[in-house]
């Protein structure tokens, strides 16, 4: 009788063990199968890198154009290495923290043409970057992005854009071309066909429903940021060392900016305009722009009224050290200012010198009223909405 005891007591024992083993949870590490047309493991594309022996070059380089759905991985750094043009039907959505890096002086830049999307999600600790690939990287090194839509635009339904030579406009005021939010642009402003200066961020006939905020354009060599017609509403800039100005507006754009800061900016903080070409085409520019700072600007001007104006309804407003506060382009753009065209209540001009202007304005109308601002929300200090996810600070 003893003996039998003794028998069931470890085998008693080795049941209980696997009992209370089954109450844990139990990982299986996945494993890469370089075979099965998965990204899995280690793998750093499908079937590729990582523990696979082939090379992921078509997952690490982006060029050409784009026709289906693409997800860019933070696992992985990607190359930018020519035009890549995202089309109709096609939509390129990018992780937070990923980076991509462009292969300098050669031609390279992102478009999206009418009808594809780009989703950028970045977080405020973890932006998405697109950046020179140079060693030694310098404004200028690539293009930048330019994104198309159907939105309406005083230059007609199907006109080409100068940058990147694809189709905007329409009348599709509530299209969605997409949602960036947290994206860093740094040394774009290259030409394109040795003509027309890239901005870092180029926004043909956008519609209503796009959602973009919190990007930062970073030492481009033309305009920061560049909006022409459509009728979106776009938040949370930063910009610093432009070659051209923080942002230039034209094309009848009729939407809402707010949150903006701009520092050291060549030209101008803020370009306002409605068509280069036609002063009077429709639909005439009508924008409303609040909490807004142009910082230490080496540029004539901070805001530069000219290309036959438009409707504009500025607020709380915050410049500094600059020599003439609102330049007012010509005669033409003079006489708009006469009948009620722009409006700025609340701007501060401060720390200028003596030679400081607040406007070359000599009509009649009073079109500003100087006041405390904080503008983008403090003063000449990078506010706190920017802080975690831009540079240069």
């Amino acid at each position: 009788m003893s003996r039998i005891k003794f028998t069931i007591l470890p085998i008693f024992l080795v049941l209980l063990t696997l009992l209370s083993c089954s109450e844990d949870e139990v990982t299986i590490e996945e494993q890469a199968n370089c075979n099965d047309g998965i990204r899995n493991g280690e793998e750093l594309g499908v079937d590729c890198g990582g523990l696979c022996f082939t090379t992921c070059f078509d997952e690490l380089v982006l060029e050409g154009e784009l026709v289906t759905r693409r997800i860019l991985s933070s696992d992985i750094e990607y190359t930018l290495n020519g035009p890549y043009i995202i089309r109709d039907g096609a939509a390129l959505e990018i992780e937070a923290g990923t980076v991509i890096k462009v292969a300098p002086d050669n031609d390279s830049y992102i478009a999206v043409a009418q009808g594809g999307q780009l989703y950028v999600y970045g977080e405020e600790n973890n932006p998405v970057v697109i950046t020179s690939g140079s060693e030694n990287p310098q404004p200028g090194d690539w293009g930048g992005v330019v994104i198309c839509g159907q939105a309406t635009t005083n230059n007609g339904v199907n006109d080409r854009s100068k940058l990147g030579d694809i189709f905007y406009g329409g009348n599709n005021d509530i299209q969605n071309s997409g949602t960036i939010r947290y994206l860093r642009l740094e040394y774009t402003g290259a030409l394109f066909r040795n003509q027309y200066r890239f901005n870092a961020l180029t926004l043909y006939g956008i519609g209503a429903t796009t959602n973009y905020s919190n990007i930062q354009a970073y030492e481009s060599l033309g305009n920061a940021f560049e909006i022409f017609g459509g009728s979106l509403s776009i938040s949370n800039l930063v910009a610093l060392n432009s070659g051209l100005s923080g942002m230039k507006i034209s094309g009848g754009w009729t939407g809402q900016g707010n949150s903006w800061y701009f520092n050291n900016q060549n030209e101008a903080g803020i370009e306002l305009g409605n068509n280069v070409d036609d002063f009077n085409a429709l639909p005439i520019s009508d924008v409303f722009l609040e909490n807004i700072s142009l910082v230490d600007s080496e540029a004539e001007n901070a805001i530069h009224y000219n290309e036959g104006g438009g409707f504009f309804n500025l607020s709380s407003i915050y410049t500094n050290n600059t020599a003439l506060g609102i330049n007012i382009n010509s005669p033409f753009e003079s006489a708009l200012i006469d009948v009620g065209n722009l409006q700025i209540d609340t701007i501060e001009f401060d720390n200028n010198n003596s030679t400081f202007s607040p406007t070359n304005y000599s009509g009649s109308s009073i079109f500003y009223t100087e006041g405390i601002s904080d503008g983008a929300g403090n003063r000449e200090t990078l506010p706190v909405w920017a802080q975690n996810w831009t540079i240069g600070f």
